[in-house]
């Protein structure tokens, strides 16, 4: 894990798109020195975790963020990197958050194919159950996670490693027994795989359900019988509280029809064809005119502009939209030349 050549290909991997950050660049000024110093302090357990920065994001909803500094977040990749080698292997295929080759749009495809099967292409009735952790990051019991860890884990130098990551949130808080990992770091989508891997060998292996899918701490079910998923609920809830200290968000858990639509990650599925949610429509357009705003005054260039236009017909095409990517253009498409293809 704290061979050179490992820390170097986790910059690597970290600097990645990031190489214009004043941060990045003032860590690579001296980026041998840095690099030496924290395999030493890693090796001989000299190695401390800094303080976070504090800060909100809207993307819709306002999320509280925190941000290490460079130094602490080449070390989350490297334990990140080294980890996910040994986990990603034990985790279920219909995991598809935060994993090399899933994702937010092959989760939409495979609950296209498993609604398909359900229904047995639209000639039976589909529900599907969807569930949401109330406060998920803020929630995780952190010595639970570190049993979860070590039942795979048996290194103690990677544990202390491990440990000082997962404590780094909470170490100035003075909590006695502490929950919550922070959302900034690349580990905490890890760990978040890890501790909800339980919810799904509970599902797939105690309830023994064929048609499951989580997406982080979004998960849905699928069934002919909503009388059946409605028992499901009370299960799945009682497992969380007992086994993980965790409880079902009481405005996210619902019951869909096919026939009236089923949400999740932001598409809208029916039997023969997936629309973009609306709210989500709204949210795109309103940050393409901001964009476009931009664009118009001088404040950026086109580049940023056209890669925001391309990101949002990238998400339009995994949805049946065609209309409105075909006004998008029309409406927003700076560069000189062609539409694309």
């Amino acid at each position: 894990m704290t061979s050179l050549e490992h820390i170097f290909q986790c910059w690597n991997q970290f600097k990645r798109g990031k190489s214009k950050r004043k941060d990045i660049q003032i860590f690579e000024r001296h980026l041998e020195d840095n690099i030496f110093q924290l395999q030493e302090d890693l090796r001989t357990s000299q190695y401390s975790h800094a303080p976070y920065e504090q800060f909100y994001v809207t993307d819709p909803k306002q999320r509280h963020i925190s941000k290490a500094i460079v130094r602490d977040r080449l070390v989350h990749q490297v334990v990140c990197d080294t980890l996910t080698k040994v986990f990603d292997k034990k985790f279920i295929f219909h995991s598809f958050s935060s994993r090399l080759g899933k994702g937010a749009h092959m989760g939409v495809a495979n609950l296209r194919q498993m609604i398909r099967k359900v229904s047995s292409n639209g000639a039976l009735p589909c529900f599907a159950l969807k569930m949401d952790i109330r406060k998920f990051f803020d929630s995780v019991h952190l010595c639970t996670l570190k049993g979860l860890l070590r039942q795979v884990i048996k290194d103690e130098n990677a544990l202390k490693m491990i440990d000082i990551i997962i404590d780094s949130f909470k170490a100035n808080q003075g909590e006695i027994d502490p929950v919550g990992i922070p959302l900034g770091n690349v580990t905490s989508q890890l760990f978040a795989n890890v501790y909800l891997h339980e919810l799904d060998d509970f599902v797939k292996q105690n309830i023994k359900e064929k048609y499951y899918l989580r997406y982080s701490d979004d998960f849905i079910i699928l069934s002919n019988n909503e009388e059946y998923l409605k028992h499901l609920i009370s299960l799945i809830r009682e497992f969380l509280a007992k086994n993980l200290r965790l409880e079902l968000h009481p405005k996210k858990v619902f019951i869909s029809k096919l026939v009236s639509g089923i949400d999740f990650l932001g598409y809208v599925l029916f039997e023969n064809h997936t629309l973009m949610r609306t709210n989500s429509k709204q949210r795109m357009k309103r940050r393409l005119n901001e964009a476009y705003e931009n664009y118009l005054i001088g404040k950026t260039d086109a580049t940023p502009m056209d890669q925001k236009l391309q990101s949002y017909l990238g998400i339009l095409s995994h949805a049946d939209q065609q209309t409105l990517s075909i006004g998008i253009k029309n409406a927003y498409w700076v560069r000189n030349g062609s539409f694309p293809d």
